[in-house]
């Protein structure tokens, strides 16, 4: 009789054994708990929320809006020039997003990101000049020299691709999110209004374009917290 139990266990045990691990490593695995997620973020396009909704354990989609500004001063030339201008700028970011995310590993909350950024971006810029002009010995005030004022719009509609980190709806509630990509949002179009002297300068705009042309291609990184409702 101890003969056959020995034989038997000597049968089973590696099953067992192999049944043990397959759960150990069911267990390991982060739990899938499927639902709405909330996160905020900032980064290049903002601060940001979004609302996360799960599909499958490998694949969500979510939906968000960011929005910042920024108010600065440049100035052209060197105080030495005979004309120096003073640029009051205003950079806008705003854009809502549509996102689907899929999570190639089980174990790990890399993804891949596909999307589409309705895009309000927009830069304004308003030139004074810095000081009075002398010209063959005649001196022209700030008003006679005159003003250049514009802005600088994108395309509205703006394809996004990236790749990112963190999964709202694996193991605990709050989530590392990080998210890394760029959208499409095509070369600006660039309005300008002169007056004065400067009225000549109302052609520059395709200049101004030339040099925002780095921007059709907007980098996106973000960095957040996400929590799972």
């Amino acid at each position: 009789m101890k003969k056959i139990t020995l034989l038997y266990l000597t049968l089973f045990l590696p099953f067992l054994c192999l049944a043990q691990s397959q759960e150990s490593q069911s267990a390991a695995l982060p739990a899938y708990r499927p639902g709405l997620a909330m996160a905020i973020r900032a980064g290049t396009a903002g601060i940001g929320l979004d609302v996360f909704k799960s599909i499958a354990p490998r694949f969500t989609v979510r939906v968000g809006a960011s929005l910042f500004s920024y108010k600065g001063l440049l100035t052209s030339g060197k105080q030495t020039d005979d004309i120096q201008i003073g640029f009051d700028y205003r950079l806008k970011l705003a854009s809502i997003n549509a996102m689907a995310d899929y999570y190639p590993f089980k174990r790990a909350g890399f993804r891949l990101t596909a999307g589409l950024f309705y895009n309000l971006n927009q830069l304004t810029f308003d030139g004074t000049p810095m000081k009075e002009v002398k010209f063959n010995d005649v001196i022209f005030s700030k008003e006679q020299v005159g003003t250049i004022n514009g802005q600088a719009n994108f395309s509205k509609l703006a394809p996004y691709a990236g790749l990112g980190w963190g999964h709202p709806f694996r193991g605990t509630k709050l989530k590392f999110m990080v998210d890394l990509g760029f959208f499409y949002q095509q070369s600006p179009k660039v309005t300008l209004v002169t007056t004065g002297m400067l009225e000549p300068s109302s052609d520059q705009g395709p200049v101004i374009e030339q040099n925002l042309q780095p921007l059709k291609y907007y980098p996106i990184l973000n960095l957040g917290l996400s929590y799972r409702l």
